[in-house]
């Protein structure tokens, strides 16, 4: 069968046949696959933690849609269900044990097409049933696949929640309309964590270093979520007439967290998502704001069986009207391993489509 392959840490990627090696569990043939910044990452060889699972080669694929061929003696689920699968599989700590290796205790966990664990970029694969998520409302299948980036954003949901309710977060009419969430950001996981975080009826405002391209602008004004472009207006000249009460950086960089400690609003939420290892200019000098403005600033990644499945129930709820297709950007066929290293005009999320 064919299939998409890294040799982590040095990176590098190409499309070749390999064996189906035999496992427990449901024979699974996988429909999409997505592409995000941590697949290029690898593929780059700029992710030092990526790993094998056996031999020196890597499948590549955290992000998958896929369909029951076989269920074995499964009682959940049947031949012809469509189901997506997890990313992260525990190891045994505490945490994992309960089921939430998001937060794993030592990290002794595997996570597919990252490290330590073949993902899912080959023509089909064997998963256990309780690493799988059924998508039951099956009009929305062509969208499913943003399921595994979407759960994260519904961890931050969690997250968030469960902040705001430390102080008073709330407007007079006890809504949120008088907030304002700045989300740094308009990759795939920025703009959906935008659409999410605008149907809770939060101002949300989507933050970047240039001018949002047509497909990315087109988005934002369909969710009604405003654009601050950081080249045009600056952030502190922003926020001082639209305060920052919250804020999520889905881009990694230390200088955000900097700039969003200098301009958020005393009391605030920062939640962290993004990895990409960029050091602050500043010398952490902005340390102490997050001291005196009393700021909570937590990290998120990954995310639970049960963020799955409200992502899943986002999607089945919102999908359309939030115009989630607009996110994919590019349908593509296996062969064509480019996509990993060509950015294209108005790119937002690639799928590769396996059947």
């Amino acid at each position: 069968m064919k299939a998409i392959l890294t040799t982590p840490p040095k990176g590098g990627v190409k499309i070749t046949d390999i064996k189906l090696r035999e496992e427990k569990g449901l024979k699974l043939r996988t429909l999409r696959t997505g592409i995000c910044g941590t697949d290029k990452e690898i593929v780059e060889g700029r992710l030092d933690f990526a790993r094998t699972e056996i031999g020196n080669e890597l499948v590549l694929g955290h992000e998958a849609l896929a369909v029951v061929e076989d269920a074995g003696e499964s009682n959940e689920f049947k031949k012809g269900d469509i189901v997506v699968p997890m990313v992260r599989r525990p190891g045994n700590c505490k945490m994992c044990r309960l089921g939430r290796q998001d937060y794993c205790e030592d990290g002794d966990f595997v996570e597919a097409g990252i490290r330590g664990r073949d993902g899912f970029m080959r023509e089909e694969f064997y998963d256990k049933e309780k690493f799988l998520v059924k998508v039951n409302d099956r009009s929305i299948a062509d969208l499913a696949v943003l399921t595994e980036p979407l759960k994260n954003v519904m961890k931050m949901v969690e997250i968030f929640n469960f902040q705001k309710n430390r102080i008073p977060t709330y407007c007079d009419d006890s809504t949120l309309k008088c907030k304002n969430l700045y989300v740094f950001g308009t990759g795939t996981e920025g703009l959906l964590i935008s659409a999410v975080f605008k149907t809770m009826g939060i101002n949300v405002i989507a933050v970047n270093r240039h001018p949002a391209n047509e497909t990315v602008a087109k988005f934002l004004e369909i969710n009604d979520i405003n654009y601050l472009d950081t080249s045009n207006e600056s952030l502190s000249s922003h926020s001082k007439k639209y305060k920052m009460d919250f804020a999520i950086d889905a881009v990694g960089s230390m200088d955000i967290m900097r700039d969003i400690s200098l301009n958020i609003s005393n009391n605030g939420i920062s939640i962290l998502f993004g990895t990409s290892g960029q050091m602050p200019s500043s010398n952490y000098e902005f340390l102490g704001n997050l001291v005196d403005k009393n700021i909570v600033v937590i990290g998120s990644v990954d995310g639970a069986k049960v963020h799955y499945e409200e992502a899943i129930e986002f999607i089945s709820n919102y999908g359309r009207k939030r115009s989630l297709d607009k996110l994919i950007t590019g349908i593509y066929k296996p062969e064509e391993t480019s996509i990993f290293t060509n950015k294209e005009k108005g790119e937002i999320k690639k799928v590769i489509q396996w059947s």
